[in-house]
């Protein structure tokens, strides 16, 4: 089969949906399959195409004109015609798609990702407006998380587990150090719960006498403020910035401070007890509302996280049962399984009547301009 991806961003870009992206296309050209991947160039200099570990990667000049966009993207047209199947990643692409190519194409098989946490909260009514759009411009939906359907009221064909690279079984136990230490990683962004971490240790510290040492590893808009602060507090904080491959130092610590979907799991993989905070009911969600929440704990605030880490520090035992429960649910998960959910879509799921099914030219440059209108009404 020949797949066709369409993603705003990829390596060497580094982010959740960029990793995701990387390896299911390794799982599904292990399987046999061509993988093609067409993304912007988020950066001045690289390589128009190439392949990255087995990707053909196809990149158009974004921050350029779009008229210059289009006229790359045209040039890309025959990839996408010989294709057997085109998947989008997140609805605003969906609708670039629509607006640039679609129109200039015969009909293909079109499926969509949406990945989830690009959403703020409350959710805009646009963005639910957006959702329920898109049931009518492609053949079927894939949500990356349970947590997705409930915040945009739109039901999904599928919602496939994340797999895990390395997968849990291949990774050395590296033995869990005392419970005197934690690790974070992630953006240093409000969405990431990083302040509430940084508060609970100084929870931790004044109200339940223990001096938990955490070690955060990335980078964002808020260290600076968070340095400051935990200088000025004396907290026992370790800021290293970004460093590629951050997920191998969450071992390092006995509790990882984790938040995002695909870190929790491998957090888990690597025998540690996740502690999720979450800032929002949104983040809520997506941490409690997921195959893996029973395995973790989590809270709203630092009080919350504060209790639940003075808790499991002096809980053994407890927190080994837990820590054991979560590996054991890592186990269960691999990039293989998710590229077979992704193929039974694509190969199974009855074609739906969207809007790119037009007879004539002149009726497909109409939609095109109707997406446009409808994308920057909402």
């Amino acid at each position: 089969m020949k797949i066709v991806f369409v993603t705003y961003r990829y390596w060497p870009a580094v982010g959740g949906v960029e990793k995701y992206m990387h390896r299911l296309s390794q799982a599904l050209i292990a399987k046999g399959h061509r993988v093609d991947l067409v993304c912007a160039a988020h950066e001045d200099g690289l390589p128009a195409s190439e392949v990255h570990e087995g990707v053909h990667v196809h990149r158009f000049p974004a921050h350029r004109s779009p008229m210059r966009c289009w006229f790359d993207l045209m040039m890309k047209r025959k990839l996408f015609c010989d294709a057997d199947v085109i998947h989008i990643s997140d609805t605003l692409v969906l609708e670039y798609f629509y607006r640039m190519l679609a129109w200039t194409m015969p009909n293909k098989p079109l499926f969509l990702t949406r990945h989830g946490m690009s959403y703020t909260y409350p959710v805009p009514e646009q963005e639910k407006a957006r959702a329920r759009r898109t049931l009518n411009l492609v053949d079927g939906i894939i949500h990356d998380g349970e947590f997705i359907e409930p915040m945009l009221g739109v039901k999904p064909d599928c919602v496939p587990n994340q797999g895990l690279y390395p997968e849990a079984a291949d990774l050395e136990k590296i033995e869990e150090p005392k419970p005197d230490s934690a690790t974070f990683v992630g953006r240093l962004e409000p969405d990431s719960a990083i302040e509430i971490y940084v508060e609970a240790i100084q929870v931790l510290r004044d109200r339940h006498k223990l001096n938990i040492h955490l070690d955060v590893y990335g980078d964002g808009t808020l260290r600076e403020s968070l340095q400051r602060s935990s200088q000025e507090g004396a907290l026992p904080i370790t800021f290293h910035g970004w460093q590629p491959d951050a997920q191998e130092r969450i071992t390092d610590g006995c509790f990882a401070f984790i938040a995002g979907r695909m870190a929790i799991q491998e957090s888990m993989a690597r025998r540690r007890l996740v502690v999720a905070a979450y800032p929002d009911p949104l983040k809520d969600l997506y941490v409690n509302g997921e195959p893996f929440s029973p395995y973790l704990v989590s809270g709203g605030d630092a009080e919350t996280i504060a209790a639940h880490v003075a808790h499991y520090a002096t809980h053994d035992e407890e927190r080994q049962k837990r820590v054991e429960a979560g590996y054991r649910h890592a186990c269960k998960l691999s990039w293989s399984k998710t590229a077979d959910e992704y193929l039974k879509l694509w190969e199974k799921a009855p074609r739906r009547e969207n809007r790119l099914q037009h007879n004539t030219f002149k009726s497909k440059i109409k939609l095109a301009r109707a997406v446009s209108r409808e994308a920057q009404a909402v």
